[in-house]
């Protein structure tokens, strides 16, 4: 098995990933940037429409930490919702020099590009600023299992040749995203299904607030294209409205605005239930928006085309349905980036704490930038004090036989899991569901087997990865018997803060999962 090493393991290629790898390269040291896909390929960064909360206002700040407080319904990790409303403007201001096309308004930077992958020009700030830096890359690679023993770190992966590679570093850094991909009708690119949460519980790390997941609610759902996200304010500017013209929201009550913003909980909920509750459609009628209101943002102004062009918005009213869109959950850290586990570091999406029970918009990619910088910069001092790293080659080479000879036995297993979750561990929940969820899962994980040969190898460790972060999902949605935020409990529909004001916490013993939960 070929062995690549490093000082500084990242793996992801998305903005958590390349800004973390920019701050260990400033630092000195020598990095790897893993990733799944082609480097910068394949992110939710990339596919976004590369909107970042935090740009500079006389009250922006204080804005930007109110409504993310507020967003987050009480459970926000105070230290890292200050930090990220702190620096956010400086990690902006960085884009700028590096080159980004992008204009300021209103506390938000808006990137310039083509609709609807607006946030690749984010990538393509940040991969070249990499490639100046010299920091090595390493693609196409299917994570497999994590150790962090002795001062050192170690992966295992499966190239897109079949092969087995290990990679050493003294400090790792993950930032693999999140992992909406679980879910039927999301709208993340490609196969984004928590890897890294599961390689952190598996190296011992702790994972907090895994049943919060977001939805957007406002996705073009056109028969026969996929879902595409649209600008929030159209919700408020338009006329959305069911099948039989009620407008959805005032028949919910949703006064906040935009309400696909600053609301995605609820508006999420509502067009769930008219949708697969009431069987009705949900129609977004955009006939009536006036240049004003389609030039009010970058992001309104690039998709205008496409929505008028390819989908006719125009001449009728169009489809709308929501979609998973976010993990908040994910491994627990400090304000450094630091988890419960020396040399291990996770920013971004995998990371959990700072969004509390929902995201604001605009907070994930201020989040990649600002929690992206710090873990480099801690992974960095890490790596710098371990002294002479002890080797780890046959720890990793056992944990390659536990996952070399997995195989699929059937077709098909992904999507009937994204369809459990979906049904079940989605928007609505209850004990019931959640319940029957938790053992299709497990029914779903028993289809996995050892077999000799090499092909599905990577498809069987991608599932059996899947499927463990989705029974952590649906187990503390389970175990949070409230409704908060994106946790929606139709037998528990109410926020109870005296029981229920903090953080579920899970972490891996020999005993099996273990849970916890501290007031925030």
């Amino acid at each position: 098995m070929e062995c690549i090493s490093c000082e500084v393991l990242v793996v992801g290629s998305g903005a958590a990933g390349l800004r973390a790898a920019i701050s260990a390269r400033e630092a000195g040291l020598d990095v790897v940037v893993l990733s799944k896909g082609s480097p910068g390929k394949s992110t939710c960064t990339g596919f976004s429409g590369g909107v970042i909360a935090g740009g500079r206002l006389s009250d922006a700040s204080e804005t930007h930490l109110e409504r993310t407080l507020r967003t987050g319904r009480g459970i926000n990790r105070l230290e890292l919702a200050e930090i990220l409303s702190d620096e956010a403007p400086a990690r902006l201001d960085e884009l700028f020099r590096w080159g980004i096309k992008a204009e300021l308004r209103k506390g938000y930077l808006f990137a310039q590009g083509r609709a609807p992958v607006l946030g690749m020009e984010i990538i393509r700030c940040l991969l070249r600023r990499n490639l100046e830096l010299g920091t090595r890359f390493s693609g196409k690679i299917t994570a497999a299992g994590l150790v962090m023993e002795n001062g050192s770190g170690g992966l295992i992966g499966l190239n897109s040749s079949g092969e087995w590679l290990a990679f050493t570093a003294a400090a790792v850094v993950l930032a693999t995203g999140g992992a909406a991909s679980l879910y039927l009708l999301n709208d993340n690119p490609g196969r984004m299904l928590g890897e890294g949460s599961r390689l952190a519980l598996d190296a011992g790390a702790t994972l907090q607030d895994m049943e919060f997941v977001q939805y957007y609610p406002l996705c073009l759902a056109e028969p026969g294209h996929a879902p595409l996200v649209m600008p929030p304010r159209l919700a408020d500017k338009g006329l959305l409205v069911n099948g039989s013209g009620e407008d959805i929201l005032q028949k919910y009550g949703i006064e906040e605005r935009p309400a696909a913003e600053f609301a995605r909980d609820r508006l999420s909920q509502a067009l769930f239930r008219e949708i697969y509750r009431n069987g009705q459609e949900v129609l977004l009628d955009l006939r009536a928006v006036s240049e004003k209101i389609w030039q009010k943002d970058p992001f309104s102004a690039s998709m205008r085309h496409i929505l008028e062009e390819r989908y006719g918005a125009l001449q009728r009213p169009l489809r709308v349905a929501p979609a998973a869109h976010h993990t908040m959950g994910g491994v627990s850290i400090d304000g450094g980036g630091a988890t419960s586990v020396p040399g291990l570091f996770a920013a971004g999406e995998v990371a959990g704490g700072l969004h509390g029970a929902n995201r604001m918009g605009g907070n994930a990619l201020s989040e990649t930038l600002v929690f992206g910088a710090r873990a480099g910069r801690s992974a960095s001092d890490w790596a710098k004090g371990t002294g002479e790293r002890k080797p780890i080659l046959d720890q990793l080479e056992e944990l390659r036989q536990e996952w070399c000879c997995l195989r699929l036995t059937e077709p098909g297993l992904l999507k009937k899991l994204q369809r459990v979750m979906w049904e079940n561990g989605g928007i609505l929940r209850d004990g019931t569901g959640l319940s029957l969820a938790q053992t299709q899962v497990l029914e779903i994980a028993a289809s996995i087997r050892d077999f000799p040969g090499e092909a599905g190898q990577a498809d069987a460790i991608e599932l059996l990865s899947a499927t463990r972060v989705a029974w952590i999902i649906l187990k503390a949605a389970q175990k949070r018997i409230e409704t908060r935020g994106s946790h929606f409990r139709e037998d528990y529909p109410d926020q109870n803060d005296l029981e229920w004001r903090g953080h579920l916490l899970v972490h891996t013993t020999p005993k099996g999962d273990a849970w916890d939960f501290v007031e925030e």
